[in-house]
């Protein structure tokens, strides 16, 4: 590349990455806090929860990529043209055509990562994600250790812990077993800790007492116990089949299911196949958004042109182009040939965009209407602000 462009895609593709890990880290933050009750209600180590949190980040690195090379393209040019970059170059005889091909680089580099994260990386983490909130779920130990919470964890039978210490002690522990027709039993313990031991999973309780209620007669009988062993192996689930969704598969499993005999799938085979285009679709919506994006703001101006009403309009371009697609999705649910209209949107808009630039047109958007798009938008945000739920 010339120097020009070396030096213009240099600093999209510095931005780029920047703002792709701001944007990661706020979304990746809001959805771990939604993850917390793996600490408090399951009772899961921190470790267990950065790891599941964590393996969203692939997921979000490919839902986010593309609006951060958005952000870095619309700053990097409306830098450049702020700092007259831009009319230096155009005076110097630069045509469109060579501003262009930075942003089309750095939307290959962009392309890249979304390809990579949308067809393997992604919807791995999402299935390892699922396979990790399936077994917690199934794991009765990590019922036992809510601590102040009443816990039926089998019909019948019910735990309550006062405290777990930090090496996995539970103290002032309750058992009530109530899940024979002949009598009750209560285990009263001041400690009791979870151990395994030959394949089994027992409950050891120490300096306790065990009530029987004999039925019925109503015979009560207390033993004192330095320590006791309960036998928990019977209520865990064993091995866990997990259901894996749509987004939770790579692109070569939706393509050639490993399971000929996935009822699941049979079920479901359109929203598979609206998947299937989704993906595929994702890598040339760069493409068209550089091209929608350098044709608005990639044009030198002067300082007493309005730079902001084309940012504005970059960025409606932009919404509209992803709803577009997203609508066309949408719709393949009840008509499958639909799928194929997001391909066509995307390679209309961006030969529409690209013809524009390459014969020189250039496309007029008024402050007032970039003013009068934002007032619209914030009266059908408003009322949705009072909505409560």
């Amino acid at each position: 590349m010339p120097l020009i462009s070396r030096y213009t895609a240099k600093r999209i593709l510095t931005l780029f990455p920047a703002g792709l890990l701001v944007l990661t880290g706020i979304i990746w933050s809001t959805q771990a806090l939604q993850r917390l009750d793996l600490v408090t209600a399951k009772g899961q180590a921190f470790l267990a929860f950065f790891e599941l949190t964590a393996l969203a980040v692939p997921y979000l690195v490919t839902l986010l990529a593309p609006i951060a090379f958005v952000i870095a393209m619309v700053v990097v040019y409306d830098t450049m043209n702020r700092d007259s970059e831009l009319v230096v170059i155009g005076s110097a005889g630069a045509g469109r055509m060579r501003l262009l091909q930075p942003a089309l680089v750095s939307a290959a580099v962009c392309a890249v990562v979304v390809t990579v994260g949308a067809f393997y990386f992604g919807p791995l983490g999402l299935a390892k994600a699922r396979v990790m909130i399936t077994q917690i779920r199934a794991d009765v130990v990590s019922s036992i250790v809510q601590p102040g919470r009443f816990i039926e964890i089998e019909d019948g039978l019910t735990v309550h812990i006062r405290d777990r210490t930090a090496d996995g002690t539970l103290r002032g522990l309750v058992l009530d077993d109530r899940r024979s027709q002949d009598f009750d039993t209560t285990y009263l313990a001041e400690t009791g800790r979870v151990v395994e031991s030959d394949g089994n999973t027992l409950l050891v309780m120490t300096n306790g007492s065990v009530q029987r209620m004999e039925r019925p007669a109503n015979e009560l009988t207390v033993v004192a116990f330095d320590a006791y062993a309960f036998d928990l192996s019977a209520l865990n689930s064993g091995p866990v089949s997990t259901t894996f969704r749509p987004s939770e598969r790579t692109l070569f499993e939706l393509l050639q299911p490993l399971d000929p005999d996935d009822t699941y799938r049979a079920q479901r085979e359109e929203q598979f196949q609206i998947e299937i285009h989704d993906r595929l679709s994702q890598p040339l919506a760069p493409f068209v958004y550089a091209l929608v994006v350098f044709l608005f703001v990639g044009d030198p101006r002067m300082h007493r042109q309005s730079r902001m009403a084309g940012i504005i309009a970059a960025g409606i371009c932009v919404a509209a182009v992803r709803a577009g697609v997203y609508g066309t999705l949408l719709a393949a649910e009840q008509q499958p040939e639909f799928a194929y209209l997001s391909y066509v949107l995307l390679a209309a808009v961006g030969a529409g965009a690209f013809a524009l630039i390459a014969t020189d047109r250039h496309v007029t958007f008024h402050e007032e209407w970039a003013h009068s798009a934002v007032a619209f938008a914030s009266r059908i945000a408003k009322p949705r602000e009072g909505i409560t739920t």
